[in-house]
């Protein structure tokens, strides 16, 4: 018998204001395993399992090696809560990186 496990679990909130989005994202902290995201008026809350972290690590290598094959620095930036107040949106990627045109010092 296979057992198929979900990659996450997702909930739906809909027609939730910017400013409840803000502070849900207050107080919950930091150190939560849920990552929630904002557009519209809808917020969605994911929580990852471990199999939605293994495409995540393979993607993640995928992106460092190409990095270094064009010569491009890379700083990993772990999955950072990413806000634009003026366009009302906002989410938790995985991962989030940012990279440099310079060359590898």
């Amino acid at each position: 018998m296979i057992v198929v496990t979900p990659a996450e679990t997702r909930t739906v909130l809909e027609n939730i204001s910017w400013q409840t989005f803000k502070a849900m994202l207050s107080d919950t902290g930091s150190e939560r395993k849920n990552r929630l995201a904002y557009d519209n008026g809808i917020v969605e809350i994911m929580s990852p399992h471990k199999a939605h972290e293994n495409p995540n690590r393979l993607i993640e290598g995928f992106i460092v090696v190409l990095c270094e094959e064009l010569g491009l620095e890379i700083s990993r930036t772990g999955s950072l809560t990413l806000i634009r107040d003026d366009l009302e949106k906002g989410g938790e990627p995985d991962s989030s990186y940012y990279i440099h045109a310079g060359v590898l010092s």
